[in-house]
């Protein structure tokens, strides 16, 4: 009896137990929908609002586009960030019902704002920052995180690279008002010791892992094979001196910058610290970033005209040298029509090659045949029989096939000019394949990449030509 009242008592304790896990996984799960109903509604009010509308192209595009400023609520749901959320359409429009922003239609299926786009602003800019140093998997919500002690984060942009997809190491913040702004660059400039002083100078990476910037900076000063020093004679050094001098008056000046940076970062250490940590992070205003990449811009057209005008001298004097004469300027000229127009039909150039096997490879047949008479063009597929080789001139192909007895012998080919309507068929067949080859689409290079690999080229070439070795006569 003391045995069923205990089961009994056992039995009602494991139910309540059951039924309070169900409770506690059902409240799980709602406070996990209520979250991501939540999400969902923040994502698409961003998408829809004022500051992404003027930046993102595409769905202003679609808003214009649509009937009464509506978008499908599937064409969402094909966005990288909706995707990670839900791809769930009713779940979307159920979360945008209490939206202060858009509103869904009664069919639950489109969306649209509430309110017309307003025009764009103007102050963009000054009430935008530059930050870079960010760490290497920087999300937009961490960037949001740590600005938005400093005020309203209304945008962020993160650049990143199209292949891997990492972050590029730099973003762009949005404010709400261009006093916050100063206060981003105020608060959070707090670039580390050994980073250059210079802006847009990104630590290098080896295998995923950042490399640190002493240990950069320690490998190119002397210790790179092609690094050289200049020895100034006595007459210019004694003309330098005056120089020197200003320079140790810019180093004392310098040197004040960088104490009252100190300063300023043990001021920034007081003030800001998340996660009982500074973040080294360095901060400047988008106007100053714009000056500093028209600097870059700049910089950049000089050196590629320069390299450009060296590169042109360097091809000059290789012209100059050769020093052609004018027999070869009209073989020149011939080679470059022949090119332009194609090969001219000929008759009794084209002999036709036959076997029982498959034929070897290209080069052994032209190896093989330009022994009697020289070839032109040798037209073999792999694992074929039989092929097609051209010759220069009809007595070339003749010379061949005066030989075949031979060749026959030796490697059992069977040889014989085309003639009549055979060769009028292989000759339209070279000229719809020589079209299909122009036709196909090729990665040209252009502008800077063009100039760059021209002087790799040069380079190369030089370094070839260094290590030829001489030999002298005993």
């Amino acid at each position: 009896m003391a045995d069923t009242e205990n089961m009994s008592i056992g039995g009602d304790l494991s139910t309540k137990e059951l039924s309070e896990k169900k409770q506690e996984n059902e409240k799980k799960k709602r406070s996990r929908v209520k979250q991501l109903l939540a999400d969902v509604k923040k994502q698409v009010e961003f998408w829809f609002d004022d500051v992404n509308l003027h930046k993102d192209r595409y769905l202003k595009t679609v808003i214009t586009q649509s009937r009464d400023g509506y978008v499908d609520i599937a064409l969402l749901t094909t966005f990288n960030r909706m995707k990670k959320l839900t791809t769930d359409i009713k779940l979307i429009a159920r979360a945008l019902k209490n939206s202060q922003v858009v509103e869904v239609n009664l069919e639950g299926t489109q969306v649209r704002r509430k309110n017309p786009i307003g025009d764009s602003p103007k102050d963009v800019d000054s009430r935008t920052v530059y930050v870079e140093l960010l760490p290497y998997n920087v999300t937009h919500v961490w960037i949001e995180r740590v600005f938005s002690k400093c005020g309203n984060v209304v945008y962020v942009s993160l650049p990143r690279y199209r292949v891997s997809g990492q972050p590029k190491g730099f973003a762009f913040v949005e404010f709400e008002t261009e006093e916050q702004a100063h206060k981003a660059i105020e608060m959070l400039n707090n670039p580390p010791e050994d980073v250059p002083r210079k802006a847009g100078i990104f630590p290098k990476t080896h295998k995923g892992k950042l490399i640190p910037f002493h240990t950069v900076q320690d490998a190119t000063q002397g210790t790179l094979p092609y690094r050289t020093h200049f020895f100034l004679p006595s007459s210019i050094s004694e003309n330098n001196k005056e120089k020197q001098e200003e320079d140790g008056k810019k180093d004392e000046k310098d040197d004040s910058l960088l104490k009252a940076k100190r300063k300023r970062k043990k001021k920034h250490k007081e003030r800001l610290k998340i996660e009982e940590e500074v973040i080294p992070l360095r901060v400047l205003s988008k106007k100053e970033w714009l000056d500093m990449k028209e600097e870059y811009l700049t910089l950049q057209k000089h050196c590629m005209g320069t390299l450009k005008k060296n590169i042109n001298d360097i091809n000059q004097k290789t012209m100059d040298c050769d020093n052609p004469t004018t027999e070869n300027n009209e073989k020149a000229e011939e080679k470059n029509k022949a090119k332009t127009s194609g090969p001219q039909f000929e008759s009794g150039v084209i002999v036709k090659i036959t076997h029982s096997q498959p034929l070897p490879s290209k080069k052994l047949v032209k190896d093989t045949l330009s022994e009697v008479s020289a070839v032109k063009y040798v037209d073999i597929l792999e694992g074929d029989a039989e092929g097609y080789i051209r010759f220069n001139t009809h007595e070339d192909a003749k010379a061949v096939i005066t030989a075949r007895s031979e060749l026959q012998k030796k490697h059992n080919w069977n040889l014989e000019i085309l003639t009549g309507d055979h060769e009028q068929r292989y000759w339209q067949k070279i000229l719809v394949d020589r079209q299909a080859k122009l036709n196909r689409s090729r990665d040209k290079k252009r502008g800077t990449e063009k100039l760059i690999s021209k002087a790799e080229k040069i380079i190369i070439a030089r370094a070839k030509e260094a290590n030829k070795h001489i030999y002298f006569d005993d």
